[in-house]
């Protein structure tokens, strides 16, 4: 039996949160004890509670050398907690609370797992290593992740073992059972409400395509929880371009499958992404996919095969391709089946837990 602590930097749930849930809940309870810990109370510690998984909520601060009696406490006080649950890997969620913790585990012998979902450069790599023991283990999200990341870091911390593990999702609980109404076409974005995950273009796509005509309702599914607030920003864009009435603002939602589910196109307009989890579950429902062309994405849909794919900030471009399927059903659902046989061959649930038991068996 090990055991895995699993570390966040925030308590609410974005899609890093979203992976680490689905390890803790489907790792083999034989073989794994989980717990999860982050720096204070929110949806991520009340989703593991519902899951009967032990939590600690404690802080995380970064080291500094302008403070070292401060950094040596919490250093002690996270040592004591390694080893007073006899942890055997900490599994972090990324590189900044990897660095909160990289002495303490030195120290409590303990392995770090620090699992990249999002691009750093060699000069935030660099800062998070200087003066710090390195993590043992680093797994990327997607092959494009580990190019523009793990290059860098294997410069940085060449003794680190690397790892591609693509997100999985469940395709039995994401099937494609809920039919959207045919009444009022339905097209949505799912994505927590920060700058790079592209609303500001899915609004003016919204405006360009209700301008040509077409009779659709527009669904933001996703909240605030990493920024400054951003929902009443979107909701006077939403105005400003006379939009208003067509756009439906869900914030955060518990049950993601129906949401998506009622939607007729999936839209990701990211500027920037790993390789997002919404976006496998859109494929697992059975959706019509229209995404921007960045970083991993591509590793999941082949362009006019199982989606359309669109250069970034680029609303006429998206606008375009939902039209273009608006207009042709038969080659939406075309897209769409192929998307669900996709994640069934390539991303499957098991295929994910697989990887990490072995990685956690080395």
């Amino acid at each position: 039996m090990q055991t895995i602590l699993f570390l966040h930097s925030v308590g609410e749930i974005g899609g890093a949160e979203r992976m680490s849930l689905v390890l803790i809940k489907h790792l083999p309870k034989d073989k794994f004890k989980c717990i999860l810990a982050c720096p204070h109370a929110g949806a991520l510690i009340d989703a593991a509670n519902e899951l009967n998984i032990e939590t600690i909520i404690a802080p995380l601060h970064q080291p500094s050398i302008a403070s070292p009696i401060h950094s040596m406490q919490q250093i002690n006080r996270w040592r004591h907690l390694l080893k007073t649950n006899k942890i055997d890997w900490l599994h972090t969620a990324d590189p900044f609370c990897t660095r909160s913790i990289l002495w303490a585990s030195r120290l409590a012998n303990v392995r770090v797992l620090c699992h990249f979902h999002f691009p750093f450069t060699k000069q935030v790599l660099g800062w998070i290593m200087r003066y710090q023991p390195k993590p043992t283990h680093a797994v990327f999200c997607s092959q494009e992740l580990q190019v523009s990341t793990g290059v860098a870091l294997a410069q940085i911390a060449p003794a680190v073992q690397q790892f591609v593990v693509h997100n999985g999702v469940d395709i039995e609980y994401f099937s494609s059972s809920c039919i959207p109404d045919n009444r009022v076409k339905r097209v949505g974005i799912v994505a927590n409400l920060q700058a790079r995950k592209g609303h500001v273009d899915f609004l003016n796509m919204a405006k360009i395509i209700i301008e040509k005509g077409y009779k659709v309702q527009f669904d933001i599914i996703g909240g605030d929880i990493l920024e400054t607030p951003r929902q009443p920003f979107l909701e006077n864009l939403a105005v400003e371009l006379a939009i208003r009435d067509c756009v439906n603002f869900h914030g955060q939602v518990d049950n993601v499958k129906m949401r998506v589910g009622q939607l007729d196109i999936y839209v990701c307009a990211s500027h920037q992404e790993a390789f997002p989890v919404s976006i496998l579950e859109a494929m697992a429902l059975q959706k019509t996919i229209v995404s921007t062309d960045v970083n991993g994405i591509p590793e999941a849909i082949d362009d006019r095969k199982q989606g359309v794919l669109v250069a970034k900030q680029s609303p006429s471009a998206l606008a375009d391709a939902v039209m273009l399927l608006l207009d042709k059903p038969c080659l939406a659902d075309k897209y769409a089946l192929a998307a669900r046989q996709k994640v069934e061959s390539s991303f499957s649930l098991q295929a994910y837990i697989d990887k990490f038991c072995k990685i956690y068996n080395q």
